[in-house]
């Protein structure tokens, strides 16, 4: 396969530049991470009524949502747990809709690891922004809104700058890039938190979307940086030979991109093998995995292989 026959090299819209292009493989498994969250949310949501209408109303979410009683009472599981519940059916239906639509491209760009990092670090820094904001109210905290607006901010850094076009209300047809859709964002929840502390009655939390937000944009300028490439190399399953070592784990295998390689510019046939190499890292770990001599080496290619 030659430079320019791999998709996230032309000059197409339809994903970002930069591209994080997945194998078929990773593919599937960036989309299932996606379905799965989604599939977890609405089980939760049901289970959660079933357990309520048998045992009483407010049992199941007492155990699970986030407040300042509950931690004080040794629940620190609802640091995460509350991002898994709703309040009621619209609340569930906009949160899984914007992760359905939002969160199928950014999993393909980012993987499924760092995608399910990013959904777990939207949820704890949404809790731990709002917690400070909680400390006189007895009111809990329910749902993946942060969680939900982390993967909104990410996919805002990542999305090609050129419009997107939605429909407000589901009716009225709007166009905007995607930065500015989160500045505009950020405004909103913004004011809406100002007006909440200034004794303003409100059931959003706004405190913690603004940390979705914050999270959504330190995952994304961390995985610019490729601070965050060593979330691809966690492995889902324990290895087999795990036993055998004195830690609970095998040492793990080095990995192509820890070796510096050069190559014959002049030579087509060992330029085509380089450039394979370079974009199939690119394909696993991201565009900012590459070494300068890897960058490098793309930039003379476009060159000699067009």
């Amino acid at each position: 396969m030659g430079l320019y026959d791999r998709d996230y090299m032309n000059s197409r819209g339809d994903r970002p530049t930069g591209g994080y292009r997945m194998n078929i493989g990773a593919m599937f498994e960036s989309n299932a991470v996606v379905k799965i969250l989604i599939f977890l949310n609405v089980a939760i949501f049901i289970l959660g009524a079933f357990i309520d209408r048998l045992f009483g109303n407010g049992v199941f979410y007492n155990m699970f949502e986030l407040s300042t009683q509950s931690l004080a009472s040794g629940k620190v599981w609802t640091l995460l747990t509350y991002s898994f519940l709703h309040a009621n059916l619209l609340h569930i239906t906009l949160n899984m809709l914007g992760l359905y639509f939002m969160g199928t491209p950014l999993a393909k760009w980012i993987g499924a690891k760092k995608f399910l990092a990013l959904y777990i670090f939207g949820a704890l820094l949404g809790a731990l922004v709002w917690l400070p904001t909680s400390l006189a109210s007895p009111a809990g905290l329910v749902g993946a809104s942060a969680s939900v607006i982390a993967v909104f901010a990410c996919f805002c850094f990542f999305y090609p700058p050129m419009p997107i076009t939605f429909l407000l209300f589901f009716v009225i047809p709007i166009s905007m890039r995607p930065m500015t859709m989160l500045k505009l964002a950020t405004a909103i929840e913004a004011l809406g938190f100002v007006y909440s502390l200034s004794g303003g009655d409100s059931s959003v939390a706004y405190a913690a979307h603004l940390g979705g937000i914050a999270a959504g944009v330190l995952f994304a300028m961390g995985m610019r940086s490729g601070k965050l490439n060593f979330i691809d190399n966690i492995s889902w399953n324990r290895s087999r030979n795990s036993a055998e070592s004195g830690f609970g784990q095998s040492k793990p295998m080095r990995s192509a991109s820890e070796f510096n390689y050069k190559v014959n510019i002049t030579d087509p046939v060992e330029l085509r093998r380089e450039v394979d190499r370079i974009l199939d890292k690119i394909s696993r770990s991201g565009f900012s995995s590459l070494t300068d001599d890897e960058r490098q080496t793309l930039r003379k290619a476009k060159s000699y292989l067009k």
